[in-house]
């Protein structure tokens, strides 16, 4: 079998499904390994899931750059979440999140690998690293983006107007199910919330899922309005 690329949605501490995502997908040494960030908060396994994360390829995620933003923060101006974080990992564990890209070019598949989103019109080089790491409902050229819950009527998600000519894989939304369009494809599937694990595996683009052992975080009910046809997103 030729190596294939396999990338992963947000962890959240999920490190029992992530394991059991890489058996299911069959991962070999050969086989390169991409996390989409958001390793930490939320779950479980956190340290566990950085870890892993460490013996392949990641991206930064907003909630690695929280835990950066406030590494020296006095604990008690922390939420209980980011402390919990903080309390399990090392330094070592720290300087390996400040070494994360924003995002990995995979162009022998015409991809790119982001933890949110792009803005229209310009490459990820001149992307703005708010957008790469928290881009969700926009309204182009406005920087300003919303929680879709949040978003004014007539602004839309991100991927609606992103027309390539990189298809753009990303986590961050949580999604009921992959949302998958010609030029975008994100595998935020909501494990913390107990809902399941994604992968997107290259060059064929097959998602394979893992439900969640079980709800380790509440507060997640799909949306009222889909991001792209029948696709919702949680809020």
């Amino acid at each position: 079998m030729s190596p294939r690329t396999i990338v992963i949605g947000d962890l959240h501490g999920c490190h029992d499904e992530a394991l059991e995502l890489l058996a299911k997908v069959g991962a070999t040494s050969s086989d390169r390994v991409i996390f989409a960030g958001d390793l930490v908060d939320r779950g479980p396994k956190r340290r566990e899931c950085v870890e892993l994360a460490m013996r392949h390829e990641a991206v930064l995620g907003n909630h690695e750059e929280t835990q950066l933003q406030q590494r020296h923060r006095a604990a008690e101006r922390l939420t209980p979440d980011h402390l919990e974080t903080r309390q399990v990992l090392e330094p070592e564990h720290f300087e390996w999140m400040a070494r994360l890209p924003h995002y990995l070019r995979l162009p022998e598949h015409n991809a790119i690998v982001v933890h949110a989103g792009m803005m229209p019109g310009r490459p990820v080089e001149a992307q703005d690293p708010y957008h790469l790491l928290h881009a969700q409902c926009i309204q182009p050229p406005t920087k300003k983006s919303y929680w879709p819950s949040k978003a004014p009527a007539d602004w839309k998600f991100w991927t609606h107007y992103w027309q390539g000519p990189e298809r753009v894989i990303f986590g961050h939304t949580v999604f009921d199910k992959p949302l998958v369009t010609e030029y975008a494809v994100g595998i935020d599937t909501g494990c913390v919330y107990g809902r399941s694990l994604t992968a997107v595996v290259l060059p064929t683009w097959e998602l394979v899922s893992v439900p969640a052992r079980k709800t380790y975080r509440g507060g997640k009910d799909v949306a009222k309005f889909p991001i792209h046809g029948d696709v919702c997103v949680y809020s």
